[in-house]
């Protein structure tokens, strides 16, 4: 599976650096698809990435761990609350810097060093999904296509989120960081040896990250949503799980 791994990295790479082009005919299909995205992404979570956080635990409690994380109960439930809790706070320092640059500088956006911070830390996030790509993946084709489906759209929605947010400080220089970062992770699953504990915290860590994102960015608001898009969404995403599960 090292091509189709490889097609669905440029795949993402191609997604980040043209998102911003990326035009909607009207307000109208943009939200049914914002919808429909939200849904399948909740499906994706709720049924493939959640379930396993009990394989990642059992790992854990099977592998050999210095003492003081021996004694912690569920730890990679907590990688996971570890995860959904940095973005957390990264979204909400983005948001008052924000609001304090409108108040005091007549500006629209954070300030610079929220957007080192955020695309940063979005950077991390981008290379635990290139590198978790072929283990959340498996051996089917179906399982890549799927994998694929989900997190492009998530990082469409990521995406013009940090445009609208950074504007000009992403389309320069955030959009290629992001880019380059899913493929270095990506490259270095495949040149450096791993575990299945390294792939049960980095795993859940990310699943941790992938909700909170999911429920900030990819949910659209009461006024702008599409009830019948969004549950077609988590059928059409939980059909096709049905058949690889």
């Amino acid at each position: 599976m090292f091509w189709l791994s490889l097609f669905i990295i440029i795949g993402f790479v191609i997604i980040h650096i043209f998102t911003n082009y990326i035009k909607f005919l009207s307000r109208k299909p943009r939200n049914r698809l914002m919808s429909l995205v939200s849904g399948g992404s909740i499906a994706y979570v709720f049924l493939h990435l959640v379930p396993e956080l009990t394989h990642y635990q059992e790992v854990a409690e099977k592998a050999e761990l210095p003492q003081w994380m021996e004694n912690i109960e569920y730890i990679t439930y907590l990688a996971t609350l570890a995860g959904l809790a940095l973005f957390y706070a990264i979204n909400q320092s983005s948001e008052k810097s924000q609001e304090h640059n409108k108040r005091r500088k007549n500006m629209t956006r954070p300030s610079k060093d929220i957007f080192i911070m955020e695309i940063s830390a979005f950077a991390m996030y981008n290379m635990l999904i290139g590198y978790l790509l072929v283990e959340l993946s498996g051996e089917h084709v179906l399982d890549y296509i799927i994998y694929f489906i989900v997190f492009s759209f998530h990082f469409i929605a990521n995406n013009r989120i940090l445009h609208l947010t950074h504007e000009d400080l992403y389309t320069k220089a955030g959009r290629y960081i992001l880019a380059v970062s899913v493929f270095i992770g990506w490259l270095i699953y495949q040149l450096t040896p791993t575990s299945d504990l390294v792939i049960a915290f980095f795993s859940a860590f990310l699943t941790g990250g992938v909700v909170l994102n999911i429920l900030n960015d990819e949910l659209p608001d009461e006024k702008n949503n599409s009830f019948p898009s969004f549950i077609a969404g988590i059928i059409f995403i939980t059909v096709l799980l049905q058949l690889i599960l």
